[in-house]
């Protein structure tokens, strides 16, 4: 591990661990299976309540396992992705063997589907920040946190290495807690710097937007020069001639000689209410402007408040997870000011997510697409379920299933392969089907629309693309 604490620093004290791992845990269901951004948790049926957490985060790439449930600061900073596409990759699997690959800091957990066929879930320990790849029993990649994979996890292990002998037993019920100890430190120096710099971006734009301010003030002219005038004008009113166009009086205050235009259209009374008109414009507009120019400092000041509360957390050395709580802590405190709510609690996010009929598909163990098997399951899948980012597909010109391509908010992520087979699907899952060549229309979900009143499963596109396809399930997609 890179800087983590404990054994797993060392490739035979690894291998000794799994190895008394395989032991204890074997042959044990997953009863649940959590994924997230840059981690794995496995959870083994049993009283033990034993659970495996995998992680591949920059400075903590680790394998942990403990019992119990996560510490609360952990369990929060981990965020749960409820379409992780490995979560129906590992559904009823069970762990049959833990062990390590010879003199290398790589675990490898063989797993067997209900079906009995064996898969590999491989997590490289070394690096930063690592990476974790499961694959099938004939070396097929089915999932990587990172592509390509190192060479190292792109081989079957030997049968022969789950049944390496076990050494004796040896205390180190520690580690676990210092793992996860170092683990929440980690968690806890990235929030902080992660919210440090989008307070810094914030105040550089609250400081820039304070000097345009000031610069508008400056600008800005004062009512009391046009009501000057206008009661120069007042006095002398009289004396205006119809449709001057200027007109030359005393100034009340000082007597000096003032030049008011005139507009020669309108008579004497309208010019004046102009003047006066204008004298109020002025009046109000600077205040706007002094207002605004207001506000802008005291942000630019809460902001500079806010980096320096931020930066005091980190005075005083503490525990890991005490860091990573106060941490969570101060941005749930500070949460506008932050930029960014309060992350609600494990079990409102699980009682919040909505279950998702929709047909599944895997493309390339990677890109999880969404199918919609009716007109109004189409409505729930484009309008509501997906991301406006994600990438919708449809077979131009005929009936059929939506499509969305999962992107994580990164369509331009999307290899042209991909895009390819999933608009091969739409055709398929279309009432065109059976032609030999589909035009399948796609775009990101945010150009899409509903009209007003329109029955379920219409869709229009603000902009599209069009991909000429065969109908059919191409190679690397599977139901997930």
């Amino acid at each position: 591990m890179m800087g983590a604490p404990g054994a797993f620093n060392d490739p035979a004290a690894l291998a000794a661990r799994l190895a008394r791992w395989r032991v204890s845990y074997g042959d044990r269901p997953l009863y649940r299976c959590a994924a997230g951004d840059r981690w794995v948790r496995l959870h083994l049926a049993g009283d033990e309540r034993f659970c495996l957490l995998l992680t591949t985060i920059p400075g903590a790439t680790l394998l942990a396992g403990f019992t119990g449930r996560l510490p609360d600061a952990l369990g929060d900073a981990l965020a749960v992705e409820r379409d992780h596409p490995l979560l129906a990759l590992l559904q009823g699997s069970t762990l049959t063997g833990l062990a390590a690959l010879p003199g290398e800091r790589v675990a490898c957990l063989r797993l067997a589907r209900p079906d009995g066929s064996p898969m590999h879930l491989l997590h490289q320990l070394f690096g930063s920040p690592g990476n974790t790849a499961l694959l099938d029993g004939g070396g097929r990649c089915l999932w990587a946190a990172r592509r390509p994979p190192h060479a190292l996890l792109s081989v079957v292990p030997e049968k022969t290495l789950y049944a390496a002998a076990v050494p004796p037993d040896e205390p180190d019920e520690d580690d676990a807690d210092a793992a996860l100890e170092h683990l929440a430190a980690v968690l806890a120096g990235e929030t902080r710097t992660r919210v440090a710099a989008a307070l810094g971006r914030r105040l550089r734009a609250a400081e820039k937007l304070c000097e345009h301010r000031q610069h508008d003030l400056d600008g800005a002219g004062s009512g009391d020069e046009h009501r000057r005038r206008a009661e120069a004008l007042a006095a002398h009113l009289h004396e205006l001639k119809p449709g001057a166009s200027r007109c030359e009086v005393p100034d009340l205050r000082d007597g000096t000689p003032l030049v008011i235009e005139l507009d020669p259209s309108r008579n004497a009374a309208t010019n004046l209410d102009a003047l006066f008109h204008r004298a109020r414009k002025a009046d109000r507009g600077r205040e706007v402007i002094e207002a605004n120019l207001e506000r802008a400092r005291g942000e630019a000041a809460a902001l500079r408040d806010g980096l320096a509360s931020l930066a005091s957390l980190d005075e005083a050395p503490v525990p890991g997870l005490v860091a990573l709580a106060t941490v969570q802590e101060w941005v749930g405190a500070h949460a506008s000011l932050a930029g960014a709510a309060p992350r609600p609690s494990r079990r409102a996010a699980a009682d919040d997510e909505a279950s998702r009929p929709f047909r599944r598909y895997l493309i390339d163990g990677r890109w999880e697409v969404w199918v919609g098997r009716s007109s109004r399951e189409n409505d729930e899948l484009t309008h509501r379920a997906a991301h406006s980012r994600d990438l919708w597909l449809h077979a131009h010109g005929a009936a059929g299933s939506h499509v969305v391509v999962r992107t994580r908010g990164r369509p331009d992520l999307v290899p042209p392969a991909v895009l390819e087979k999933a608009a091969s699907l739409a055709a398929f899952h279309s009432k065109a089907r059976n032609s030999s060549l589909v035009p399948v229309v796609w775009t990101e979900k945010r150009f899409v629309r509903k009209p007003r009143k329109s029955p379920p499963g219409l869709a229009v596109c603000l902009q599209d693309k069009t991909v000429m396809v065969e109908p059919g399930i191409m190679a690397g997609v599977e139901p997930a």
